[in-house]
């Protein structure tokens, strides 16, 4: 799904505008909150490879028929329809794992889901910046590449009958630190819980260090989206650089943070989560901080400090990722939140957020400009750095070095 984030909010961006555009990266998002109903269905049906194959049906058809019209409405639809899709093929991947294989066995093997998913990520976006001048044609040949990818998808997958079902509480915290990056459906998988007990747990916890990381993680996330989700937008009229260079920037970034999640899980070991989570929002406000100060500044170096600037951004994700699923577990428990119920307000928490930054970027832009943008991008990175001070220190690693 390296394509679609380049290539959609330019379509539509031409035909309607940024807020247009970012309300149908909205419900691209939108479509993947599906996760947890996808999760539920295979679990209660055994309809594994249904779903599974049936997710890159879904994407083929909204990728393929999206050039096709110009209406808003239909447009929505189809992004819909594609987050829905990208929503089953990942959750689904994962459950494959984790359900069938052995837990000694999760982390090397979904580690090379993540390798393989992240590197897919990166070729798509090295794709969208050679097809961005005629993005039908990136869009037709994305949707080609489902084909494929169901079939190569489809072989030597598990058979239904030699499914024997885990139960929840032996699919521990453990396989949720090599989640795919930047995939609400990916940190949706196995959600448990009710909206009216998420709603229940806010109100109870939110003075807790629990309630201020999942604020602070909400406002950090939410800030990455503003730039994320309508990207080739921003940086083409903030830094007059075309969608085919910066996809090249974005898919370079993003090569690198897949080699940083390894050192950030050894680094938690040693200096705490705590203080991992706190290393990627810093790099993620001084991206942030750095594209808001670049885009009125005009320093002589921009050419080499945009790109600069902007790749700490997917690089930081990978200590944010690693760390932030570690630590959730961990001031979760002294307040006696059920792992499973933590986790969910904790994905729903990035999930909401990318939903919400995508409306909000592309308002943003069509009523004030792309700076303002980048912005209240950096001011919200700083906000959630503010609430993560409190929560330093508490991490079990770091309580026992000190």
């Amino acid at each position: 799904m390296g394509v679609a984030p380049i290539l959609l909010p330019i379509v539509v961006g031409a035909a309607s505008g940024a807020a247009a555009a970012g309300t149908v990266v909205a419900l691209f998002y939108a479509g993947q909150l599906l996760a947890p109903t996808f999760g539920t269905l295979a679990d209660r049906t055994g309809w594994y490879r249904t779903i599974y194959l049936a997710g890159y049906g879904l994407l083929a058809v909204g990728l393929a028929t999206f050039p096709l019209t110009g209406s808003l409405w239909f447009w929505l639809v189809l992004a819909f329809v594609q987050g829905a899709g990208s929503a089953a093929t990942n959750t689904v991947a994962a459950m494959f794992i984790v359900e069938w294989k052995p837990k000694g066995e999760w982390d090397t093997r979904i580690g090379w889901l993540q390798t393989f998913y992240g590197t897919g990520q990166a070729a798509g976006l090295g794709l969208a910046a050679w097809l961005q001048a005629e993005p039908t044609t990136g869009l037709w040949i994305a949707a080609a590449l489902m084909v494929p990818g169901a079939v190569l998808g489809a072989i030597r997958l598990p058979p239904p009958k030699a499914h024997t079902p885990l139960p929840p509480e032996q699919i521990t915290f453990d396989r949720r630190k090599h989640l795919m990056p930047r995939a609400p459906s990916a940190m949706l998988i196995h959600y448990n819980g009710t909206l009216q007990t998420a709603v229940r747990r806010l109100v109870s916890e939110w003075r807790s260090r629990f309630g201020l990381f999942l604020a602070s993680w909400f406002l950090v996330l939410f800030a990455t989206g503003l730039i994320y989700n309508l990207y080739p937008l921003l940086m083409r009229h903030a830094f007059d650089i075309g969608a085919g260079t910066s996809s090249l920037y974005y898919a370079v970034a993003a090569t690198l943070g897949i080699f940083a999640y390894a050192p950030s899980g050894t680094l938690g070991n040693r200096i705490g989560d705590d203080r991992v989570v706190l290393i990627g929002m810093l790099m993620t406000l001084a991206s942030t901080g750095g594209m808001a100060f670049l885009v009125y500044v005009d320093t002589g170096f921009d050419a080499w400090l945009v790109p600069l600037a902007f790749s700490l951004m997917p690089v930081a994700w990978s200590p944010l990722i690693v760390g932030g699923t570690a630590l959730t577990a961990q001031l979760a428990q002294p307040r006696n939140v059920p792992e499973g119920e933590a986790v969910g307000l904790y994905n729903a928490s990035t999930a909401v957020a990318s939903v919400l930054s995508a409306f909000a970027a592309g308002v943003i832009a069509d009523l004030t400009s792309y700076g303002v943008v980048l912005i209240l991008a950096a001011a919200t990175s700083a906000g959630g750095i503010l609430l993560m001070l409190p929560i330093l220190g508490t991490s079990k690693v770091a309580k026992s070095k000190s």
